[in-house]
């Protein structure tokens, strides 16, 4: 779930993972965004015990999202998998777009699968980066470059703006966000 908290995001987060706790819930890997807004793992044993959590968090801030990860993946063919992966991405769902990435990455073959590979790990580095984890997220970066080969466009994609941002980020050692 994604919130944007009305107060401090530190204390916003502990009240949250309190709060989820003494309702027999788990809060955990929190991720923050470029705007402020607080992304959290959130589980409980029943989806009203989820909705009553939500629920709770109103006098906090405004919850902008929430996914039940468990509830099952819809199939989506390849280009409109790349463009929902892309629209996740661009709104910094970073996890999210590497999940829809990762679905499409198990059935390919080759150069494609390579690819797939590289544009995981770009979205696994800025979950990093969302995460304070800045060396990590260079190091995954860098580990993306050599797979992020593919010439010329991949289903919207433009794969060599794509290196040349990363290569730029890794050289650099500064992280920045940019939108695919």
């Amino acid at each position: 779930m994604r919130m944007v908290p009305a107060g401090d995001l530190r204390t916003t987060l502990e009240i949250l993972r309190r709060l989820a706790s003494t309702m027999g819930g788990n809060a955990v890997n929190a991720k923050r965004t470029s705007y402020g807004a607080l992304e959290v793992d959130v589980f409980f044993g029943s989806r009203q015990d989820f909705d009553v959590f939500i629920a709770a968090l109103e006098p906090l801030g405004r919850v902008e999202f929430y996914k039940d990860l468990q509830e099952p993946a819809v199939f989506l063919p390849k280009a409109e998998a790349v463009r929902e992966a892309v629209s996740l991405f661009d709104a910094e769902r970073f996890w999210e777009a590497h999940e829809v990435l990762e679905s499409l990455w198990r059935v390919a073959g080759g150069d494609e699968k390579k690819l797939l590979q590289g544009l995981i790990l770009v979205c696994a580095a800025f979950v990093h980066l969302q995460k304070d984890e800045n060396e990590v997220a260079l190091g995954v970066a860098k580990r993306s470059l050599p797979l992020l080969s593919w010439k010329g466009d991949y289903h919207g994609v433009d794969v060599e703006i794509l290196r040349q941002k990363i290569d730029g980020i890794v050289r650099s050692r500064a992280l920045s966000l940019f939108e695919l």
